[in-house]
C-alpha cells in the first residue's frame, strides 16, 4: 500500500511540475518578445509557474520520498518531461520533430528499464532504523564534496565557459542535494506522525548528522532550534535557490525540449546513485548487480535518446555570400 501511495504522489506531483515549468518558459518568452528589461518575478504567469513547480515538489515528490527510494522517484520525473513536451508543442509553438519523438521514446524505455529493478522499500520504517541509517549515511561528507564541485563548475560558468551541460550539471547537483535532504526530513516527519513512541525518542536528522546518534538523542527533548538544524536549513535553502537560479538561466538560453530531457537524465543519475549509497537501499549483492546492470543500460538509452532532441540551429552566412537584391544585378537581366 505504501508503495502505491508514494507512486501516486510522484506521478501527480510531476504533472504539476511539468505544467509549472512550461508556464515559466512561456512567461520568459513573453518578456523577451516585449524587449523590456522586466524582471521575471514581476510576471504573474512566471510566479504562478514557480508556485506550481514547488507545490509539485513538496506535496508530490517529497511525500513520495518518505515511502519510496530515490531510485523510483527520480526516474518518474519523465512524467514532467512528457507534460512539457505536450504543452510546449501546444502552447509555445516548439514543433516536435520525428527525431525528437524517437528520442523521447528511447528515453522512456531507459527509465522503464531502471524502474523494473529499482528498490521497492523505504530506507527506514522504525525510529531505530531511521537513527541508524542517518548516523551511518555519510551525508555530511557527500554534501561538502558536492559543494566543492559546485564551486568549480560555477566559476567556469562565470568565467564565460557557458554550455547547456554545465548548467544541467550544476542544477542537477543542487536538485540531488534537495532530494537527499527532503528524504531525511519527510521520513523524520512521517515517523513522528505515525509512530507514537517516536515522539520521545526520535531526534532531528540534522542533530544526528552533526552530533552523533547518542548526543542527538539525549538533547532531542530540549526544544528550540539547534545550531545543526539552523545550518541544515540554510544549506537546504541555498540548494533550492541555486537549483532554481541555474535552471532559469538555462531555460532563458535553451529551448525547453533541449534543457528538460538532459536535465532529467543527469539529475536521475546523481540522485539515484546518491540515494542508494547513503540509505543502503539494495537487498544484497545480487540485487546490486542486477540493478547496476539495468541502470547502466537505462542510462545508456537515456543518453542515446537525448542525442535526438536538439533541433538544427540556423547558421548565418558570411556577408560576402549573402543574397542581396543589389548584388544580383537584376537591371542587367531586364535590359537583356
Amino acid at each position: 500500500m505504501a508503495y502505491f501511495v508514494g507512486l501516486t504522489a510522484a506521478l501527480v506531483g510531476n504533472v504539476v511540475i511539468g505544467t509549472g515549468q512550461c508556464m515559466q518558459k512561456s512567461a520568459l518568452n513573453s518578456l523577451q518578445r516585449s524587449g523590456k528589461q522586466t524582471p521575471r518575478y514581476k510576471s504573474p504567469l512566471w510566479v504562478l509557474g514557480l508556485a506550481l513547480n514547488y507545490a509539485g515538489e513538496i506535496f508530490g515528490n517529497s511525500l513520495a520520498l518518505s515511502y519510496l527510494s530515490a531510485a523510483v522517484v527520480a526516474p518518474l520525473g519523465i512524467v514532467s518531461v512528457i507534460v512539457n513536451l505536450l504543452l510546449a508543442e501546444r502552447f509555445l509553438g516548439e514543433r516536435v520533430t520525428p527525431n525528437q519523438r524517437f528520442g523521447f521514446s528511447v528515453i522512456m524505455a531507459g527509465v522503464a528499464c531502471i524502474l523494473l529493478v529499482a528498490p521497492r522499500k523505504a530506507a527506514a520504517s522504525t525510529a531505530a532504523e531511521f537513527i541508524d541509517v542517518v548516523a551511518s549515511s555519510g551525508i555530511l561528507t557527500l554534501f561538502f564534496t558536492l559543494f566543492f564541485v559546485q564551486a568549480i563548475l560555477i566559476l567556469l560558468i562565470r568565467s564565460g565557459r557557458q554550455s547547456l551541460l554545465l548548467y544541467v550539471v550544476v542544477a542537477s547537483i543542487f536538485g540531488s542535494m534537495n532530494v537527499m535532504a527532503s528524504k531525511l526530513l519527510t521520513m523524520f516527519m512521517r515517523l513522528r506522525l505515525t509512530t507514537a513512541s517516536a515522539m520521545a525518542v526520535l531526534p532531528n536528522p540534522a542533530d544526528i548528522v552533526f552530533y552523533g546518534a547518542k548526543e542527538a538523542a539525549s538533547s532531542s527533548g530540549s526544544g528550540g532550534l539547534s545550531l545543526a538544524q539552523a545550518v541544515a536549513a540554510i544549506v537546504m535553502g541555498l540548494s533550492i535557490a541555486g537549483q532554481e537560479s541555474f535552471r532559469q538561466q538555462a531555460l532563458g538560453q535553451y529551448p525547453v525540449m533541449e534543457f528538460q530531457p538532459v536535465f532529467f537524465a543527469t539529475f536521475n543519475v546523481i540522485a539515484t546513485l546518491s540515494g542508494l549509497v547513503l540509505f543502503r537501499e539494495l537487498d544484497g549483492w545480487l540485487h546490486g548487480a542486477v540493478f547496476f546492470s539495468a541502470f547502466a543500460v537505462g542510462i545508456g538509452l537515456i543518453a542515446y535518446g537525448s542525442r535526438y532532441l536538439p533541433r538544427a540551429r540556423a547558421v548565418g552566412l558570411p556577408s560576402h555570400i549573402r543574397l542581396h537584391k543589389d548584388n544580383l544585378h537584376l537591371d542587367e537581366y531586364k535590359m537583356q
